[in-house]
């Protein structure tokens, strides 16, 4: 049996504030790509009633409000060109820091990409722990756990970790929830949580050996730098920082990119990094 094509979503933000996302899903009865409803702020939305164009109108405005044109413009050719690799920042971050035999846990499984390179990477002496909070998301990653032949090292939990600020892929509903102190020891942990990464940082009680953390400043209230500032507080030392494409970046360049973001989601520099920003740390 094939698999199904990966759901695609987009995000604008609305005059009222509130982030909203939009997904699609793949309709096998004439292959092609529908808009089924929205996910916004804390759980999913029936679907609106602003048409489908419309709505990408706004989601396309709020893009060029909130970027430099020409950081806009060049940055979007070079992403494209790059081949716009899905979670390749983490990826590329795992690959530096991920050893064979570590403990990995990862908070926001999505699509499964960084949970598949951290399961190789650790191989049968290591394990790895994906917490996600949406159903259908949570159901594609044991599915592939099982195609990618890792089912042995890689462990998925249909849960919320800290605070489900913007959980999709899903229903949550049945989902169990698991406070950041009650996260388990692990020798590399993966945030990829759509804001919770703030309460996680704040309130855990682990001190992995590393920390990578994908940057979502339009979700959380504080300081875009307030990632980076506590995991330096926390004494990680942040020895890599890139766009989502794995487009490595300067302290300038992700002061720009997280300072941007904190108004949109999608945020293009010259040199074809894309929010959301990615960094690292290890301990000192």
């Amino acid at each position: 049996m094939v698999a199904s094509p990966e759901p695609s979503s987009g995000m604008y933000q609305s005059g009222s504030g509130n982030v909203i996302r939009l997904y699609d899903e793949y309709n096998w009865s004439n292959q092609s790509w529908c808009a089924t409803g929205w996910e916004s702020g804390r759980m999913a939305q029936p679907d609106c009633q602003e048409s489908f164009g419309m709505s990408l109108l706004r989601y396309a405005h709020t893009i060029y409000k909130y970027n430099d044109f020409v950081d806009l413009f060049f940055g979007a050719c070079r992403y494209v060109s790059a081949n716009a690799l899905s979670e390749k920042g983490i990826v590329d971050a795992h690959h530096r820091l991920t050893r064979s035999g570590d403990r990995v846990v990862i908070i926001g499984g999505g699509d499964g990409v960084t949970a598949v390179t951290a399961a190789k990477l650790v191989g049968r002496s290591g394990s790895v722990q994906v917490y996600e909070g949406g159903d259908r998301a949570a159901g594609r990653l044991t599915t592939l756990c099982v195609r990618e032949a890792i089912s042995g090292i890689c462990t998925i939990h249909h849960a919320v970790v800290g605070p489900h600020i913007d959980v999709y892929g899903g229903d949550f509903a049945t989902a169990a929830h698991v406070a950041p102190d009650e996260i388990p020891d692990c020798d590399v942990m993966e945030l990829d949580c759509e804001g919770s990464e703030v309460e996680i940082l704040r309130s855990m009680t682990i001190r992995p050996r590393a920390i990578i953390v994908e940057i979502h400043p339009f979700l959380f209230a504080e300081d875009p730098a307030w990632v980076t500032d506590r995991l330096v507080e926390l004494g990680y030392r942040i020895v890599y920082s890139s766009g989502h494409d794995g487009t490595e970046i300067d302290d300038d360049d992700l002061h720009k990119l997280l300072t941007r973001s904190q108004q949109c989601g999608v945020i293009y520099l010259k040199n074809g990094a894309r929010s959301p920003a990615v960094v690292a740390g290890v301990s000192e």
